[in-house]
């Protein structure tokens, strides 16, 4: 059985469909001869690239094009079919492909990928046509940032690796000496235990990211919050008590039914009070707050810790990132990274506002979720 990659069944497409541009416009160029004017892309070929997955653009000039599709149109910020092209940085890099191109004189022409002040990334692929230069254009703005994503993410992985990797290397060889104290043993195996079980946890919340960038929708439906809160923070009681930090709750009562996935967002709270229990002192406070508000239900977990200093704040959310040094707090510095994700699943979004000086500190995290209309819940008004 042959089995054929998707990429080049559309790459062939591509070509076909180039070559069909190509020729209607080499046959209506023959047409316009000596009636001094300038072909112009036909009708029915406007009509079969209006809904192309890629742009076109047909250059006369440095300065001018004799035609764009929708598609290149509303990359490029372009107005119209025929026209001028701006005064834009990315026009420069154009023109400097397009003369390389000729100077060249291959069939391969030119690629580039051009960051854009919008924050797109736009590919393009120029190719000399006669006197004309024809461009195709594609928008991979999503897969530049999870190229890029994947980078920060295999570099950050890697330095977090390196910690428990060499703390477990140390220790083997520790117990491996032969006259070294039983008790000094002991300490070594709970140290490699605690190590190999932090790697374990960076790994689960690594495949738990995977799975929020990858998956389809999240499952929706009612989810009873005060009821998710309250199991949370009896799940997470026994570890405050030990840290002798207080976590107590606040509702505004009758709470309408959130719309969500009942498993991801408990996750939501555990690894946001867990937050609070790693990073809070003892006699601190915490308090999870569920309100009702216009836009659904609002929710929030403040506490009475040190704080977030100001710097860090725009980084918390980033894998791996934690705003104090290493070794300090155990963890795999993910907690945020998928609490944001989850929340984007919902429709929300992570607020986070902190302060690390003065004489009250503390950290408010707020999320709102969307609420079951009360007709879907069958109650009577």
């Amino acid at each position: 059985m042959l089995l054929f990659d998707l990429r080049w069944l559309l790459f062939i497409f591509l070509l076909i469909l180039i070559g069909v541009v190509l020729l209607t416009l080499w046959l209506e160029r023959r047409l316009c001869q000596g009636q001094g004017g300038l072909s112009i892309v036909p009708e029915e070929v406007q009509a079969l690239l209006k809904h192309a997955p890629f742009g076109l653009l047909l250059l006369e000039d440095s300065e001018t094009y004799r035609y764009a599709n929708p598609y290149a149109r509303h990359l490029l910020e372009l107005d119209a079919p025929v026209g001028r092209l701006p005064e834009a940085e990315w026009v420069y890099f154009l023109n400097e492909d397009r003369r390389a191109a000729r100077w060249e004189l291959t069939a391969t022409g030119r690629y580039r990928s051009v960051p854009f002040p919008s924050e797109r990334f736009v590919r393009w692929w120029v190719m000399v046509w006669d006197e004309r230069d024809l461009v195709m254009l594609w928008d991979v703005t999503a897969q530049q940032r999870a190229e890029q994503a994947a980078r920060f993410l295999v570099s950050d992985l890697s330095h977090e690796l390196r910690a428990p990797l060499a703390t477990i290397l140390t220790h083997l060889e520790v117990i491996r000496l032969p006259d070294i104290p039983e008790e000094t043993r002991q300490q070594s195996v709970c140290l490699l235990r605690g190590e190999a079980q932090r790697m374990v946890r960076m790994a689960h919340n690594l495949l738990e990211l995977s799975r929020l960038e990858t998956s389809e929708e999240i499952e929706r439906r009612p989810v009873d919050l005060l009821a998710l809160a309250e199991e949370v923070i009896a799940q997470i009681s026994s570890q405050a008590g030990e840290q002798k930090i207080s976590i107590s709750i606040e509702v505004d009562a009758p709470l309408p039914l959130a719309v969500g996935d009942p498993d991801r967002l408990r996750q939501v709270f555990l690894n946001l009070l867990d937050n609070v229990v790693k990073f809070c002192r003892p006699g601190d406070r915490a308090v999870v707050s569920v309100q009702r508000v216009p836009e659904g239900i609002a929710c929030a977990v403040c506490d009475t810790g040190p704080g977030i200093p100001a710097r860090h704040l725009p980084h918390v959310m980033r894998p791996f990132y934690r705003g104090v040094s290493e070794g300090v707090v155990s963890g795999s510095g993910l907690g945020l990274a998928l609490v944001e994700k989850i929340l984007r699943r919902h429709q929300s979004r992570l607020e986070i506002e902190s302060r690390a000086e003065g004489k009250e500190t503390g950290t408010c995290v707020r999320f709102v979720l969307l609420a079951l209309p009360e007709t879907e819940k069958g109650t009577e008004k």
